[in-house]
C-alpha cells in the first residue's frame, strides 16, 4: 500500500494511504487527495501504479509539480522521494497493495495562484541526515494490548485496531485507525487519524501534527502511553 505523507511548512498535516491503481491530487475536492490552497491547481497530479512500480505525471498544472527539488512531467518514484505541490510537499514510502481505480470524468479549469520559479524550488528541502540514533519507545501505562512496550523504530507507526496497525488496539469500539507516529531526521510526530475523536496528547485533543517530547502521555481510548526518548 502506498503511504503519502502530506506536509505543510514542515509539519505533517495527513497520513494518507491508498492501494489504488491510480490516485489524483488537487484542490477539487473530487480528488482523492485534495490540498486546499490556491497554488495547487485543481487537478494538479497524478499518481500511476505498473507492476509493482509508482509513477507522479504532472496535469499540466500552472506552478509544476517538482521532485527532489527537478521539475518533472512524469517520472517514476523511489521510496523516501519527496514531491512540492505548490507549497505542501508529499513524502512517499512504497509498499505493496491491493488493485484498485478511478478515473476523473471530467477536468474542471480555475485560475491559480502563480508562484516565481525560484520560490517554488525553495519549498523542496536539501537532503536530510541520518534518523535520529536512539528510537523512541511507546511503554504502556493504563490498558492492555499484545506489548508492554512498543519501540518506535520504523518512519512511520500507526495506532489502531486495523490489521496494518503496528500499536494494536482491542476491544468491540477500538477506533480502526486512531493516530500516526512518524519518524524523521528531526524528531517525533504524533498525527491523529481517520478515528481521532478518542486520542488526546496530554489530555488535550488535537487536530494535527504535533511534536512529541520526552515523558509525554498518549491516550488512546482505554490505553495510557508514556512516550519515552532520551
Amino acid at each position: 500500500m502506498l503511504q503519502i505523507l502530506l506536509k505543510f511548512n514542515k509539519n505533517v498535516l495527513k497520513v494518507f494511504q491508498s492501494d489504488k491503481v491510480e490516485i489524483t491530487i488537487g484542490r477539487n475536492s473530487k480528488n482523492d487527495l485534495q490540498i486546499d490552497n490556491l497554488a495547487v491547481s485543481n487537478f494538479h497530479a497524478r499518481i500511476e501504479r505498473s507492476q509493482d512500480k509508482y509513477f507522479i505525471e504532472d496535469l499540466l498544472s500552472t506552478n509544476g509539480t517538482y521532485v527532489n527539488e527537478e521539475k518533472i512531467v512524469k517520472c517514476e518514484l523511489q521510496d523516501g522521494d519527496t514531491a512540492s505541490i505548490g507549497k505542501h510537499s508529499l513524502t512517499f514510502l512504497l509498499e505493496g497493495g491491493e488493485s484498485g481505480d478511478r478515473k476523473l470524468s471530467e477536468i474542471e479549469m480555475a485560475e491559480t495562484m502563480m508562484l516565481e520559479t525560484d520560490k517554488q524550488r525553495e519549498l523542496v528541502k536539501k537532503a536530510e541526515p541520518s534518523f535520529i540514533e536512539s528510537p523512541a519507545r511507546l511503554k504502556v501505562q493504563e490498558g492492555e494490548t499484545s506489548q508492554d512496550e512498543y519501540h518506535l523504530t520504523a518512519r512511520l507507526t500507526e495506532i489502531g485496531k486495523a490489521d496494518s496497525c503496528q500499536v494494536r488496539l482491542e476491544g468491540l469500539f477500538a477506533p480502526k485507525n486512531l493516530a500516526y507516529i512518524t519518524r524523521d531526521p528531526m524528531g517525533y510526530t504524533l498525527i491523529p487519524g481517520d478515528n481521532a475523536g478518542k486520542l488526546r496528547l496530554n489530555g488535550v485533543s488535537i487536530d494535527k501534527g504535533t511534536a512529541l517530547k520526552n515523558n509525554d502521555v498518549i491516550n488512546a481510548g482505554k490505553l495510557k502511553f508514556r512516550f519515552l526518548h532520551s
